[in-house]
């Protein structure tokens, strides 16, 4: 793992989708200057821990983490941008999530996140959390058990904020 508590996060950009103008770049680090984010790095959209588990427990819990001075809360993975936008809208949550791609692993690398899945399709971001607070990572829970989000789940995410 090459990030800890304490680093500032990586330079490499993402993809959002925008409205008026598609798929853009998104500097996360410069996006996360003055303000509280919870980051959530998972393995694909509409995959059944992430779809069913890890991101609705977020959409559940929206309310209370924005009780504790979260301003956003932004995802991502490394399925492209069109899948995680499709994706994102299916579940409701595009007015709670901002929802992003790192379609080349560039930004999964970076974190030390990155694996090639076990069916030899892509590479992966391993599923996790963080609390960044101007753009410094406050909070990091890296879940160590394939298909599970406990240690990165929203629960574990208040308590620990």
């Amino acid at each position: 793992m090459s990030i800890k508590v304490g680093d500032q996060i990586p330079e490499e950009n993402l993809i959002v989708m925008t409205e008026r103008d598609g798929p853009q770049g998104f500097s996360l680090r410069e996006y996360c200057k003055g303000k509280k984010i919870v980051l959530i790095g998972l393995p694909g959209a509409f995959t059944p821990t992430c779809h069913r588990n890890h991101l609705p427990g977020y959409l559940d819990n929206y309310d209370a983490l924005k009780s504790k001075g979260v301003d956003e809360i932004i995802c991502f993975s490394t399925n492209d941008i069109f899948v995680n936008s499709a994706w994102i809208q299916s579940l409701g949550a595009a007015e709670k999530v901002i929802m992003l791609s790192d379609s080349k692993a560039e930004f999964s690398k970076a974190l030390g996140t990155d694996y090639s899945d076990p069916f030899g399709t892509s590479i992966k971001t391993q599923r996790f959390s963080m609390y960044l607070v101007d753009s410094v990572i406050r909070e990091l829970f890296i879940e160590q058990e394939s298909g599970q989000a406990l240690l990165s789940g929203a629960l574990n995410m208040i308590d620990s904020i």
